[in-house]
């Protein structure tokens, strides 16, 4: 390949040569340019925890969560030993991926971590593209099957609302292969995906918008959020992701009754005569509803008589994909019940178990809990300190294994609810809210929630 270097650099280097005699003369080595390619990991693996990206030993990436895309970036054309590190419960990390990438310029690599860690699949899917301009008026997509454990899969891209019933599909794609790179038109579609030669649609992404000179890959993860689809589309951008889940995933919501001295409950959205959930009791909990997206209002009334209302067209905002749980707090007798909206991780993690603890008793005050190896708390720490009334904890990773859980007030060893032993499998969700007893009071109780109670 030719080079073309300044003039004046050629100047420079002719003026050295001709000041020094025949004897002196050293060849003059220039250094080569750097040149560049452009690097993109995603997190596609749906069991598998947070990562870190490792180059050559050096840190590329941290904290990587599934459904995300580092974006492209821009690295020295060179080899690279890329390694993936899986980020364990209490701050260890373990290798689980290695490759070995060797960068030339101007080109552009998509690594998307695909499979299962429970089922031994992990796999790397490596995507190799020359760096090329875009046409004006026309948006770039790539798309990879990426969802373990579903097969061939056909894929229309069409218009919106056209009738895909007559049409060939305008691709398809078994496990782990991807499409080149193709120009459309910019505007906007509607993405559909059925089994091979089915027409059954198994995802339906809406109307999309494919905006001019993007790049877009798109791969086909699998759906961990709410809603019946197996699939979600992950569209991985020059710079980070967008998220195209099924148009009718709606959001997931379930109902906790954690008032102890109310009586079995209604529970009417949306100014609906006809309840959503119907007589729930004290340590009662639905399953997960699907509702709409969007703004909703919620309203609990005895059971045994409507026109007594303790929550008054409360006002909540579900956003799709999610997963919710509606918890009623408070005291009856005090006139003083409220809803309080915990927004839940439904993912399971196969190296890691999940524990939700949510503080719901009305007469407990700021509490401190522990998750100990045996009951004896007296020189432990508490694995959560001075929770207040209606606080959570979120989704805790946990190492898989036995404990006991203990409630105790703020500073004191004192135990209120437990011990209480608990096994934790890795991949499970395991949810506890901390209640008063049947009518007010003591002693505290629980409310068991998810794989606690799961046959």
């Amino acid at each position: 390949m030719q080079r073309l270097y300044p003039s004046a650099l050629i100047i420079s280097a002719l003026a050295l040569t001709a000041c020094s005699s025949d004897d002196d003369n050293k060849a003059v080595v220039l250094p080569e340019p750097d040149t560049f390619s452009q690097v993109r990991i995603i997190h596609a693996s749906a069991d598998a925890p947070v990562v870190n990206i490792l180059a050559n030993g050096g840190e590329l990436l941290k904290d990587v969560d599934y459904a995300q895309s580092s974006g492209l970036l821009q690295v020295t054309s060179a080899e690279y030993n890329i390694a993936i590190d899986a980020q364990l419960p209490g701050d260890e990390t373990q290798e689980v991926f290695t490759a070995f990438l060797d960068a030339e310029a101007d080109m552009e690599y998509t690594a998307v971590a695909v499979g299962s860690v429970a089922g031994n699949t992990l796999d790397l899917a490596l995507i190799e593209n020359a760096k090329a301009d875009i046409a004006a008026d026309y948006a770039r997509v790539q798309v990879l099957h990426g969802t373990v454990g579903v097969g061939e899969v056909d894929v229309y891209v069409t218009g919106v609302d056209a009738d895909i019933s007559m049409m060939s599909p305008t691709l398809s794609l078994d496990y782990m292969a991807y499409t080149d790179q193709i120009e459309l038109a910019a505007g906007e579609y509607q993405i559909r995906i059925t089994a091979a030669d089915q027409k059954a649609v198994v995802y339906d992404s809406g109307n999309v918008t494919l905006m001019s000179q993007t790049d877009y890959l798109l791969t086909a993860i699998t759906n961990v959020w709410s809603g019946s689809s197996p699939v979600a589309l992950l569209a991985a951008l020059p710079e980070g992701q967008v998220l195209i889940q099924d148009k009718d995933a709606g959001a997931d919501l379930r109902v906790v009754h954690a008032v102890a001295d109310a009586p079995a409950v209604d529970v009417f959205l949306d100014g609906s005569m006809t309840p959503a959930v119907d007589m729930l009791a004290f340590k009662q909990v639905t399953g997960f509803l699907n509702v709409p997206e969007g703004d909703h209002t919620v309203t609990v009334a005895a059971d045994a008589d409507n026109s007594v209302v303790v929550i008054d067209a409360a006002e909540v905002t579900l956003e799709q994909g999610m997963s919710y749980s509606a918890y009623a707090v408070g005291s009856l007798t005090d006139s003083d019940i409220s809803p309080l909206i915990v927004m839940e991780s439904p993912r399971r993690i196969a190296t890691a178990a999940k524990l939700n603890v949510a503080h719901t008793s009305y007469s407990a005050g700021n509490v401190d809990i522990y998750l100990t190896a045996t009951d004896d708390i007296s020189d432990a720490t508490p694995a959560l300190s001075d929770v207040p009334f209606m606080a959570t904890s979120g989704a805790l990773s946990i190492t898989a294994g036995d404990y006991v859980v203990s409630v105790t007030p703020h500073d004191s060893k004192t135990v209120a609810i437990g011990p209480l032993p608990v096994s934790l499998m890795a991949g499970g969700i395991y949810s506890v809210a901390a209640v008063d007893n049947m009518g007010g009071g003591v002693p505290l109780g629980v409310i068991l929630m998810d794989d606690f109670v799961a046959k």
